[in-house]
């Protein structure tokens, strides 16, 4: 399948147990808990990162100790355990951090062949109770997945407030179409710029998400706010409303934004591309304020929601270097460094945008149209007229 896509989303549904379920699933995430804890402390007393060798040095262990458990919630608890080994290690070398620790595990991954079967309106769920079918409700977002197309894979069980939900894992099979041109994009913290560029056309949209900026600003004044004036129990319920409040509305936001981009690549039929995020956050040094907007910004959350909105449609998007995007000229290929929001090249003048000039360049990147700049005219007339969306809460 070498032209079709494989497209991943969650779904969260709320499991509803009778009492005799919920303390079966209970005595589940207690036993599982244990199993995570052994395989973690038997990876870390060993250093072992491998699946083969962990599984040699725990699994008959576990199988005596828990006889009555379906043995593939060892397997998944030799995974979990290697995934929190392997990121403490990665942390570890940047930074002095603690070990890992399991006290109480809220998290149960499941295989997508033995441990549980889902059907629409519940799920059949392997334990050392046996079989148990435990209903849930369906709600309107998790209909799209109803479709044949798509297919549940691995999923996992979380427990959050004595209360029990699936998040399920859907698989779609996309097939890739040809893209017709390229769809630049640059993220920052006020807008989400774009570069149309097609062998007979280029265009720019500017859509401005700085609504979501000042909603994180109003909501961090906020929670000061209520860090100052309340403690305990008061202070936790309040802290805990106005952020899941911050993140439905910016969530919101993002969202629109978004759909706009998704229908666009639709109508243009254009690949996106985006920049590389890999260590974003440990590239960004300004001053405390500055620090805190930015690592408040959610640039990959953005792209995450480009990416398999495009895919859906059959489009998968690349990702290039961010190096000089916003400094180098889209007509002569300069590097001047932007004033503020401003870019203006040394050598031949132009002056716009410097987020617009960083989409052009996004664009221009990738393979498949060379390293040549664009044409004067061409640029001129895409910076003038450039499109502008402004998205509202």
């Amino acid at each position: 399948m070498s032209n079709s896509l494989l497209l991943y989303e969650a779904c969260k549904f709320k499991l509803q147990p009778n009492d005799e379920q919920a303390i079966a699933l209970e005595d589940l995430f207690k036993t599982y808990s244990e199993m995570v804890k052994t395989c973690l402390d038997r990876a870390m007393n060993l250093n072992i990162t491998s699946r083969k060798r962990l599984h040699e040095a725990v699994y008959k262990e576990l199988r005596t100790r828990y006889p009555n458990h379906p043995s593939h919630y060892i397997y998944t608890a030799i995974t979990q355990a290697l995934s929190i080994f392997k990121s403490y290690r990665r942390l570890s070398r940047r930074r002095e951090i603690n070990p890992p620790r399991i006290e109480k595990l809220n998290i149960i991954l499941l295989d997508d062949t033995h441990l549980f079967w889902f059907s629409w309106g519940s799920i059949k769920l392997a334990t050392h109770k046996g079989h148990i079918t435990i209903p849930f409700k369906v709600h309107e977002h998790s209909r799209k997945f109803m479709s044949m197309h798509w297919r549940v894979k691995g999923s996992r069980l979380v427990r959050s407030n004595n209360e029990y939900y699936l998040h399920a894992t859907f698989r779609k099979i996309v097939e890739e179409k040809e893209a017709k041109g390229i769809l630049g994009i640059d993220v920052n913290e006020r807008s989400i710029d774009l570069a149309i560029v097609k062998p007979n056309k280029v265009k720019l949209i500017k859509i401005y998400i700085s609504e979501a900026k000042y909603i994180r600003d109003r909501y961090f004044r906020k929670r000061r706010s209520i860090q100052g004036k309340t403690s305990g129990k008061t202070k936790a319920k309040l802290l805990a409303k106005y952020s899941g409040r911050e993140k439905r509305r910016i969530n919101d936001i993002l969202h629109r934004a978004t759909k706009i981009i998704a229908g666009i690549i639709a109508e243009e039929n254009v690949k996106p591309v985006m920049e590389k995020l890999t260590h974003i956050r440990e590239r960004i040094r300004y001053g405390r304020r500055m620090n805190r907007r930015l690592h408040s910004t959610p640039f990959r959350k953005i792209q995450f929601y480009i990416s398999y909105k495009s895919m859906e449609l059959g489009f998968k998007p690349e990702y290039v270097k961010p190096e000089n995007t916003s400094k180098t000229c889209p007509i002569c290929g300069e590097i001047s460094k932007p004033n503020g929001h401003v870019f203006k090249c040394r050598k031949c003048g132009l002056q716009a945008d410097r987020h617009l000039i960083a989409a052009l360049n996004i664009a221009m990147k990738p393979p498949m149209w060379g390293a040549s700049p664009l044409p004067p005219k061409a640029a001129h007339e895409a910076l003038a007229e450039a499109e502008r969306i402004v998205i509202k809460s």
